[in-house]
């Protein structure tokens, strides 16, 4: 009993590792940027430009794993996926080119696509499908912990080595979850059967209204977290905080999205997700209209503006366990793509929304209030399309 509980957690750990490690191959370098800049000779603009590359690839190559991952077994395309990655993060640790950095960023991206596909389709694959939801509960939120963790610990790594170190790391993490992946046998439904080869089509999955009412939700209270992380350095500057200050926002938010996320699964024993999930969309939907108001009748202190965000860092945090189960569980022979298409949809939402406040960053403060706003009826879309 001691045996299966403790691989129980290893495999909850690997899990966790597998969802955020693409997060952490996007955030853990930004510290680095201005060495980057200096060591290799080049621009801000270029050095940047490896990020948007990175994000690029990692929404579109999302497609491609997805198929190839129902087609071969979550287990090889890992590897797969995980060796590309790795391969180009030791690459890193030797350029001296920005040419070169912006190609293999783009080729570790595509491979770390692997393991964002496969997570998700493993916790369906190997969890009775009335575990799920709470698998879920429980890694979605350590996920929210990557954009505060992982530049502290590039800093810690520029501070005692230098910014190449940093891709080494990342190379090393990705090594230990390949080492746990050949441990993983044959995927398996919840009742035994093997997993037939024959799945349904991407133009299948967007047919059906249930997964994109779920997925719809999903992205679009993704797209409304990520304009407030885009927007936030800039309409926080002009409220007169410093960099410090900034930086210790992103701690709240991160702490009640956790909180939402482990509340409910707490929870999940008692009352079904479902039954949930209006009263987590309509807190979601009063706390951005909350976001706006403030912004249009006062100028905001930091507190007054966290007080409604972190409402809705909480509603989101209970809810993505409940949809992506949702959207997750209707395909139980397509879940690779199952998961790149829900994961390029919210990774494309992201991206416009961030790009949105970007262009409008003369006025940060209320386009990131409007651009989230404007998710409600999208979500009210959603839920009526996934009920």
């Amino acid at each position: 009993m001691a045996n299966k509980e403790k691989n129980n957690f290893l495999f909850l750990v690997y899990l966790a590792g597998l969802s955020v490690i693409g997060f952490l191959a996007t955030d853990m370098y930004l510290p680095a940027f201005d060495k980057m800049r200096i060591d290799l000779e080049t621009s801000k603009n270029s050095i940047s430009a490896s990020l948007t590359l990175f994000l690029a690839g990692y929404a579109i190559a999302q497609l491609l794993w997805g198929p190839l991952a129902d087609k071969i077994g979550k287990p090889r395309s890992i590897l797969m996926g995980l060796g590309i990655f790795t391969v180009a993060s030791l690459a890193i640790y030797f350029t001296n080119s920005v040419t070169m950095l912006l190609s293999l960023r783009l080729i570790q991206a595509v491979g770390v696509c692997a393991a964002a596909v496969s997570w998700q389709a493993l916790v369906i694959e190997r969890y009775p499908a009335d575990q799920t939801n709470k698998v879920f509960a429980t890694i979605m939120p350590l996920v929210a912990l990557s954009p505060a963790l992982a530049p502290l610990l590039g800093v810690f790594m520029l501070d005692h080595y230098n910014w190449r170190s940093i891709f080494i790391v990342l190379a090393l993490i990705a090594l230990l979850l390949m080492a746990y992946t050949f441990t993983l046998k044959t995927e398996r439904t919840t009742d035994g059967a093997t997993l037939k080869q024959k799945g349904e089509s991407y133009i299948q999955l967007l047919r059906s209204k249930t997964y994109i009412g779920n997925v719809m939700i999903y992205a679009v209270c993704s797209g409304a977290f990520f304009a407030w992380l885009t927007g936030s350095p800039f309409f926080l500057k002009e409220l007169g905080y410093n960099e410090g200050e900034i930086g210790f926002s992103f701690v709240p938010q991160t702490i009640a999205f956790m909180l939402g996320g482990y509340g409910y699964r707490a929870l999940s024993d008692k009352v079904e997700g479902k039954r949930i999930l209006p009263f987590l969309l309509v807190l979601y939907s009063v706390a951005v209209i909350g976001v706006l108001a403030i912004t249009l009748i006062s100028t905001p202190t930091l507190v007054m503006l966290l007080v409604p965000f972190c409402l809705m860092a909480l509603a989101n945090g209970a809810c993505y366990p409940i949809v992506v189960a949702q959207a997750m569980k209707l395909f139980p022979n397509s879940l690779g793509k199952a998961s790149a298409m829900q994961n390029a949809l919210q990774l494309g939402t992201c991206f416009l929304a961030s790009g949105i406040v970007s262009l409008f960053s003369g006025t940060a403060l209320l386009t990131t209030a409007l651009v989230m706003v404007g998710t409600i009826p999208f979500v009210v879309i959603g839920y009526r399309l996934s009920k």
